[in-house]
């Protein structure tokens, strides 16, 4: 890899932002949605999602986000992430014979909602679209200079399930460009990335520690392959670091990264054990987002030996 600059493929939410306020504005959103689509009561629509939060809590395995009947994603990975399990764990609970959750299911499918998931997803959408009109994204106070140090020894790609523009709104007012003249030399932009689309091909859960994760995500395996970063770097490990590091114990013949599961103060005790244990062969865990930089520069170091 002589005179190549070694890329790093990083995520943009959680990573290099916080998303407590956007997350508490969802939360905010989704009992007061819930009672106007179903039109019952906001007291009982709360109980319900009360009692799909404990069962969360009692079984962290069974609950997250679900696409056609799949986990994509746990629930305690983030709070999008329980917002979305709250909403298809009311049917859930409603097949285990809770009596409010089943009266919620069945006045929500009267009024055209049978799909709990997709009606969570659209209290998320609207929600997170208007609070980030509001605020933007809070990136994180030393996310400019951590990005500028960066691109001093990386290349940089962002690879994220929001729109581009969404990204590049927080950062074209910090100096930073992705198109055009404004482009800011060994910045890029993948938007819309769709990590949490799974595609059946195949099928296979991974092992990894406690927990099985779907890997057959195939528009993110396309993203990959393109970019072949030397490192990703992903604060939901389902979603941005199991495939990557699946790719990597299969052998990949382009796309062998090490992947930094960027701790918040969300991280699961099962994906952070996992990246602080060394028991997943280039998995690391990256306590700051600071601590970016001079691993990169290290293993830029590394490859220049080699090269």
């Amino acid at each position: 890899m002589s005179g190549k600059r070694i890329k790093v493929l990083v995520d943009f939410d959680g990573v290099w932002t916080t998303v407590d306020g956007q997350a508490a504005a969802v939360d905010a959103a989704r009992g007061t949605k819930l009672a106007e689509a179903s039109g019952l009561p906001l007291e009982m629509v709360l109980r319900c999602c009360d009692a799909v939060s404990a069962a969360i809590e009692a079984e962290p395995l069974e609950h997250g986000w679900r696409l056609d009947g799949r986990l994509t994603a746990y629930a305690d990975e983030d709070p999008f992430l329980r917002h979305n399990a709250t909403s298809s764990g009311i049917g859930i609970l409603a097949g285990r014979g809770h009596a409010e959750c089943r009266a919620l299911q069945e006045a929500l499918a009267a009024r055209g909602h049978a799909d709990l998931s997709a009606l969570g997803s659209a209290i998320f959408m609207e929600a997170s679209h208007a609070y980030l009109a509001d605020h933007g994204h809070d990136l994180l106070p030393d996310a400019p200079a951590v990005l500028r140090a960066l691109l001093e020894v990386a290349d940089v790609v962002f690879c994220t399930n929001f729109t581009p523009d969404a990204v590049a709104r927080s950062w074209v007012p910090r100096g930073f460009g992705f198109t055009g003249a404004e482009a800011t030399p060994g910045l890029s932009l993948r938007g819309e990335a769709r990590k949490q689309v799974l595609t059946n091909d195949p099928a296979r859960p991974v092992p990894f520690g406690e927990r099985p994760v779907a890997v057959d995500r195939s528009y993110y395996r396309a993203a990959l392959e393109a970019e072949s970063p030397d490192i990703v770097v992903g604060d939901v490990f389902s979603l941005d670091l199991a495939l990557p590091l699946t790719m990597r114990a299969d052998g990949h013949p382009t796309c062998r990264p090490l992947c930094l599961l960027a701790r918040t103060r969300f991280t699961p005790a099962w994906s952070l054990g996992m990246a602080q244990g060394g028991g997943v062969p280039g998995l690391q865990l990256l306590s700051s987002l600071g601590e970016l930089v001079p691993l990169a520069a290290s293993l830029a170091r590394a490859q220049s030996r080699k090269g």
